[in-house]
């Protein structure tokens, strides 16, 4: 029997609030009122996503500034990410369920086997690293671009990394969300994160030699998920819990500089959070 989810096609959003509806179904999925949940999405305008310990000086904020692209710290860790030219995946679920355990590194792998399966629809064979490989792994240390280091958690194609993951959790539940890029911005990654000599990444159109558009992708994402994990998607559409938690997660923690700089949540959060997930309602 396949285990049913949500599957949530969003509008492209600013970096704050696709943070805040992440986070959102996290609070809502951990507090017993929702399925597990892939969202798919798109950033307006460009963004660049910053870990949850990372330093925000460790991106060119005047650079980002220059090509118009906001910064957004995720409720997540790993390095910076440009979103760009992508559709980013999110999924919400209970890692209990997952068959290899509940590790952050048993769910990443069973995760995994959705994206794989989905990019073998598109004609790519990708691949984790074997975690023992260690030659496979990071290759440009010092920089805060996501995508010049490679973990035993990332996707790889001939030897490049193609896609990245990052994970938030609450107790048990986790909220994964990823990006495979269809196109390289290598001006742009260049100024933002000072790295040159490009080497050891690549991008959906370079490994496919083709161009990919957004429905192709999300549909063979779509794809992949189901049958590699044996999910069974209805299209649906936020809860008005979430809505609302997401409001607050906006107003108080993403839409707010001091988190995007310091880390810094407003002391009201908290209670907020609480008292909406406390009259939530199973939907």
């Amino acid at each position: 029997m396949k285990l049913q989810w949500r599957l949530i096609y969003s509008p492209p959003l600013s970096g704050s609030w696709n943070m805040a509806l992440d986070e959102a179904m996290l609070l809502a999925h951990s507090a017993g009122l929702t399925i597990p949940t892939l969202r798919l999405y798109r950033w307006s305008p460009p963004a660049v996503s910053i870990g949850l310990l990372q330093r925000i000086e460790t991106v060119n904020e005047s650079a980002c500034s220059q090509f118009g692209f906001d910064i957004v710290r995720r409720p997540s860790g790993g390095d910076a990410v440009l979103h760009q030219h992508e559709v980013t995946y999110a999924v919400v679920v209970d890692g209990r369920i997952c068959p290899e355990g509940s590790s952050v590194m048993a769910t990443y792998r069973w995760l995994a086997k959705g994206l794989i399966a989905g990019l073998r629809k598109l004609g790519v064979e990708a691949f984790l690293p074997d975690s023992n490989d260690q030659s496979r792994l990071s290759s440009h240390p010092f920089t805060s671009f996501c995508f010049a280091r490679s973990s035993v958690a990332d996707l790889t194609v001939d030897g490049l990394k193609l896609g990245g993951a990052a994970q938030a959790r609450r107790r048990y539940f986790l909220l994964q969300h990823g990006s495979i890029p269809l196109q390289l911005d290598i001006e742009a990654i260049e100024q933002i994160f000072g790295l040159s000599g490009r080497k050891d990444f690549t991008c959906l159109e370079e490994a496919l030699k083709r161009k990919v558009s957004l429905q192709e992708f999300t549909e063979a994402l779509v794809a992949g998920f189901s049958e590699a994990l044996g999910v069974s998607f209805t299209v649906s559409g936020l809860t008005p819990e979430e809505l609302r938690l997401a409001e607050i997660l906006f107003q108080h923690k993403y839409g707010a500089e001091e988190w995007t700089r310091e880390r810094k949540v407003r002391p009201e959060l908290t209670s907020k959070v609480a008292e909406i997930l406390a009259q939530g309602d199973f939907r």
